[in-house]
């Protein structure tokens, strides 16, 4: 051990030492480690502990490093296809997050007495030594690359969002509602599931009778992305450049607030009216105008679309613009991914993209309203839409588990058996449906069987829209 355990600087060299080298280069290549079971997904973080840090694998509360409040995080990294004209590093590198960053276990019955001002998690995880490799498939462990590593902590502005997070996660345990945390209530700090299974990993909750699925608090993956763009830079630039960014121009409130504050200032407002406040330039001549009015605001306001600032790519949040008819039906329902039939197949609920999408993502939804009765969008002037509100939405949990489990088990068995013009249709009922999403009928994809079918996707009903709206009302 040739650091100091109780300084930081001494800490973050000593591990630095493996920057762009693996453990065998650095510990020799004959070192033997205890860890040499393949299922275990933490094998390098434990070796890296007991081998090269030469402390004992624990599960204490308080830090791996308590001298210097420093908690140590290995983490692996994935190859994507490099942007070479994209301005974010991580990008031109051609490289991701694997996976979340786990940080500690909720203790349903210990958590709901903590306080924001003196909670454990950030005792414990308050600054990170973040160690990332990038993950080669039947590699040896002591040969995977190490890619970043740096001591890292949250900004100001990121931890507001991570304490309105934090508060939420916590309101529901103190409302008996453990069991309906998801990944998708909030924004950059998750409650992820931790366990084998979901039934060997139920737990006892405070304020209810119902067993809750174990979780853990942990840094959501696209907030992971920004983490690893953040240090790329570090060590590039030696400084942070952040993208335009909302928390640039407000900085006492999270951002979440702020966009909900925007659009609630327009909220009666109809379209003519928010394009001359805003003096916007747009011809009326694309299918999603709406949505195209709603960037032209945030760019005057925030000086970029809403996809391109820096708290949604950290979020990953979704924005959709709904039209409602005076009865608050939404004019259709929504769309989402084309379903890529090979893949679906060999799918897993529990790791399902389409699970993940609703578990794990945060939706913003824009709604406008006619003032009459309509068929075609194009029928409304722009004075008869007006705003009528703005929320952000994740799919309750027990929604997702249900019908929503329902209809993608049902999707993949008729894929299974080639019956691609049976899937569930709007009219039976559930949450969603399945249809065609593409440009004619000739617009078609691989099958499992070798044929080829039309494009489709999953659907969110209308009606089912029009009920989540209606709850947030």
């Amino acid at each position: 051990m040739d650091y100091n355990p109780s300084n930081k600087e001494s800490i973050e060299d000593y591990a630095r030492l493996l920057l762009d080298k693996n453990l065998s280069s650095v510990l020799g290549l004959d070192f033997i480690h205890r860890f040499n079971n393949k299922d275990s997904k933490g094998r390098l973080g434990q070796v890296i502990e007991e081998e090269y840090f030469g402390y004992k694998v624990n599960s204490r509360k308080e830090a791996d490093f308590k001298g210097a409040g420093i908690e140590l995080k290995v983490a692996p990294l994935k190859e994507i296809k490099p942007k070479e004209n994209s301005d974010s590093l991580r990008e031109k590198q051609g490289i991701s997050a694997k996976e979340r960053v786990v940080l500690s276990i909720i203790n349903f019955m210990e958590i709901h007495k903590e306080q924001w001002s003196s909670n454990s998690l950030f005792d414990k995880c308050g600054q990170l030594l973040l160690m990332f490799y990038l993950n080669e498939k039947d590699k040896p462990i002591e040969e995977l690359i190490f890619k970043i590593i740096n001591v890292w902590s949250p900004s100001e502005e990121d931890f507001l969002v991570i304490k309105k997070d934090w508060e939420i996660i916590i309101n529901k345990i103190n409302a008996g509602k453990a069991h309906e945390i998801s990944e998708g209530d909030t924004m950059y700090l998750g409650a992820c599931t931790k366990g084998s299974t979901a039934a060997k990993s139920k737990r006892s909750q405070p304020f209810s009778e119902i067993l809750a699925p174990q979780r853990a608090f942990s840094l959501k993956r696209s907030y992971v992305d920004s983490i690893i763009e953040e240090l790329l830079q570090r060590e590039v630039y030696f400084t942070k450049e952040n993208a335009k960014a909302i928390s640039a121009t407000f900085k006492d409130i999270s951002f979440d607030e702020v966009i909900l504050n925007l659009f609630k200032d327009l909220q009666g407002s109809s379209l003519a009216k928010i394009i001359s406040k805003y003096d916007i330039i747009r011809e009326r001549k694309a299918k999603n105008f709406n949505r195209l009015i709603v960037d032209d605001i945030c760019k005057k306001t925030f000086g970029d679309k809403l996809d391109n600032l820096e708290e949604f790519k950290k979020a990953n949040i979704e924005v959709k613009t709904i039209l409602l008819k005076p009865s608050g039906m939404p004019k259709e329902s929504m769309s989402f991914e084309q379903i890529d039939y090979c893949d679906i197949n060999t799918e897993i609920w529990e790791e399902s993209s389409i699970r993940d999408k609703f578990e794990n993502k945060k939706h913003l939804w824009i709604i406008f309203k006619a003032t009459k009765n309509f068929e075609k969008q194009s029928e409304l002037s722009l004075d008869e839409m007006l705003v009528d509100n703005i929320m952000f939405w994740n799919m309750p949990i027990a929604d997702l588990e249900g019908s929503m489990h329902y209809v993608w088990e049902n999707t993949v068995d008729k894929i299974l058996g080639g019956e691609y013009n049976s899937f569930i249709k709007i009219s039976d009922k559930q949450i969603a449906h399945i249809r065609p999403k593409g440009k004619d009928s000739n617009d078609v994809m691989l099958t499992p069987q070798g044929s080829y079918e039309r494009k489709k996707c999953f659907w969110l009903n209308a009606s089912y829209i029009k009920e989540q709206i209606e709850k947030e009302g």
